[in-house]
């Protein structure tokens, strides 16, 4: 019997190219769809945060009887407007070891000390903003004990001044970021009033919005719209940057290769692609188009300044 010999043969050079092509391509098409899934997750999250702090501020309302300001240094609890929502965005028990002290050391073992406000919190970040890791900037340097991981802590969301501050009282430090309004007491209303909007975490060379610094440099401070409440003058108190009101309040569109040097700290940037997240007075989340004008813009900052916003603001 004649024995039949079958031979195996394997791919050839071209086949294995053209194999590869075809999952390159794939590859291809598959990433932007990955990426805007990544993207909208993201925008949620961002979204989401902007709730949590808005509403916080209800919260501390009904614990205190007023909103929250900039920053308070007397009665106790001391510290700015981030701090003071802590025990409102599920994170009582930071506060209730800062001892109602921003600054106050907390103990990590072996002698080392940090301070609250270089605790990281999840709900003050975006993951769409890529211009500082979740990380601190730099240690505080007030004491020699410090714990090597106690770094000062940004943040992504700034706090509208002519809601949390008092614009009425002038370019005086300190005292004019204590805000005597109620959500009841926004004379154009807190569903047409911007309490909140994004930041980017780091911003021209080493600025950044420090979620737990104080009142003496404004520049670091998780701030804008610091100036007049007739938008003709920004306050330079204690602060590095004009404040930027009125026509000239508007937020940034930086390209994320520009962050650190076009960005200006004391104004709000626009950290996803299409939008501009702003929370509202009421509890809402809003996307606001980088087309608004900024006569539009500096309307819905203001708290009383009777204006009427366009349906599609």
């Amino acid at each position: 019997m004649s024995s039949i010999s079958r031979t195996r043969r394997g791919f050839t050079l071209i086949e294995l190219l053209v194999v590869i092509a075809i999952i390159a391509i794939l590859i291809g098409l598959l990433l932007p769809a990955v990426q805007k899934v990544r993207e909208a997750a993201a925008r949620m999250t961002c979204s989401n945060n902007l709730k949590q702090i808005s509403l916080a501020t209800h919260g501390f309302q009904d614990a205190n009887g007023k909103l929250p300001s900039m920053y308070q240094e007397t009665p106790a609890p001391r510290g700015p407007l981030f701090f003071l929502i802590l025990p409102y965005i599920e994170q009582d028990n930071l506060f209730r070891m800062a001892n109602s002290d921003v600054y106050f050391q907390i103990s990590t073992g072996g002698g080392r000390t940090r301070m609250a406000c270089t605790y990281p919190i999840k709900t003050f970040f975006c993951p769409s903003d890529s211009s500082w890791q979740e990380a601190g900037i730099w240690r505080p340097g007030w004491v020699g004990n410090e714990d090597p991981a106690g770094l000062w802590m940004p943040g992504n969301y700034g706090a509208n001044f002519q809601v949390f501050g008092n614009p009425d009282m002038g370019n005086v430090d300190l005292w004019n970021l204590q805000t005597t309004l109620k959500i009841d007491t926004v004379a154009d209303g807190s569903s047409n009033t911007i309490f909140f909007a994004e930041k980017q975490r780091t911003c021209n060379q080493s600025y950044s919005p420090l979620w737990g610094h104080g009142w003496w440099n404004i520049s670091y401070m998780p701030i804008f719209a610091f100036g007049s409440r007739n938008g003709a003058t920004g306050y330079t108190a204690r602060s590095a940057y004009a404040g930027m009101v009125g026509n000239n309040a508007k937020f940034q569109s930086v390209p994320k290769t520009s962050w650190n040097t076009q960005c200006n700290p004391a104004l709000t940037q626009q950290i996803h692609a299409t939008s501009m997240l702003v929370g509202l007075g009421d509890g809402s989340v809003r996307a606001v188009s980088p087309s608004v004008s900024n006569a539009t813009w500096w309307s819905a900052i203001t708290a009383s300044g009777g204006e009427t916003l366009p349906g599609n603001w």
